[in-house]
């Protein structure tokens, strides 16, 4: 949630489909390069988001100026988070996806 802990860092085996999902929504700004630090409080593809972000501050649209731009959102996400105790996933960590009960066995 926000400004929640973050316990186990998400591995590499996570993406997201559209697969038709709602149209014309607002959307966190994410159009960045990883690793540029310049844009890691606006961009959410800049760098691993932290312990205690606060969504209600991150930019949306298209720019981390912040902009009316819509989008249309994943309909599927999957992810796979190490570190954890939890069984399952290639990595040892736990697993997840949404909706629930979407998850696909690699």
């Amino acid at each position: 949630g926000n400004g929640g802990t973050i316990t186990d860092p998400p591995t590499p085996n996570c993406g997201g489909k559209s697969l038709g999902g709602a149209s014309s929504q607002v959307h966190w700004y994410g159009n960045c390069r990883k690793g540029r630090s310049r844009e890691k409080n606006c961009c959410s593809n800049a760098e691993l988001l932290q312990s205690g972000f606060d969504w209600n501050k991150f930019s949306k649209g298209n720019s981390c100026k912040g902009d009316s731009d819509t989008d249309r959102v994943l309909g599927k996400i999957q992810c796979e988070f190490g570190g954890g105790s939890a069984a399952g996933g290639s990595s040892g960590g736990s697993s997840g996806s949404y909706p629930a009960g979407s998850w696909a066995a690699r």
